[in-house]
């Protein structure tokens, strides 16, 4: 235990007896290791779902639609780093992000807005998907 007397106070340190079970360092990692894997698994989920249509140009829809659906992880580990960089606390500048009520709000729209794209880009690709696919139905 550590010890020191400032003032006439003394003060007593002890070590942490709580730790943390996950550090965002480790977190970090995991979701890098996830994001990379996402992305692959959601490529070959497409082309494995092509191999199962019967439309002409399945494989580059497969491919495609794999693509747009794995890319919101690459995006979701984006977003991470980029709030981690917005809630920093950075002594030299006196910022201390997590504790700023215009930090919490741009976070807040920042990830609102970027949901809404994403849902928006998945209907209307859902929309021109589903287009392509009856096409190729009403086709003799």
């Amino acid at each position: 235990m550590l010890a020191w007397e400032a003032d006439g106070v003394k003060f007593l340190m002890q070590p942490e007896l709580m730790q943390e079970i996950v550090t965002i360092e480790a977190f970090d990692k995991w979701l890098k290791a996830f994001s990379v894997l996402g992305f692959f698994c959601c490529v070959g989920a497409g082309l494995v779902w092509a191999k199962k249509q019967t439309h002409p140009k399945r494989w580059q829809l497969g491919a495609l639609t794999g693509f747009l659906s794995g890319f919101t992880f690459p995006l979701l580990y984006t977003l991470w780093r980029f709030y981690l960089w917005r809630i920093r606390i950075d002594l030299e500048r006196n910022f201390v992000g997590l504790h700023r009520v215009d930090v919490l709000i741009g976070n807040l729209l920042l990830f609102a807005v970027a949901g809404a794209i994403v849902g928006l880009i998945a209907r209307l690709y859902a929309n021109w998907l589903h287009r392509q696919l009856a096409q190729e139905e009403r086709k003799p």
